[in-house]
């Protein structure tokens, strides 16, 4: 050990040791999404199709309503199938 003049034993400060540079790992920041469109149109092509196609399901009868049903049901699964509660 070495030793100083007024007798202390002379070691190197912690704070005073060189240190080896520290790389952080920088990881790539996700990509900001561009601000979504909030002025959307009133109406639309299909806002008006939507509309008419539920005034004219509005006035069906329970026979007609149950056809689309049955056919809707065929085109879905392959072959029409009843619903598990009737339909009133």
């Amino acid at each position: 050990m070495k030793h100083r003049d007024d007798g202390e034993d002379c070691f190197p400060a912690i704070d005073n040791i060189p240190r080896k540079p520290q790389i952080d790992a920088v990881m790539k920041q996700p990509q900001r999404a561009a601000p979504k469109k909030l002025d959307y149109p009133e109406t639309t092509a299909g806002s008006r199709l939507a509309s008419k196609a539920r005034k004219l399901a509005s006035k069906l009868t329970a026979e007609q309503r149950r056809e689309h049903f049955n056919r809707a049901m065929a085109m879905i699964y392959g072959g029409a199938k009843e619903a598990a509660l009737p339909r009133r």
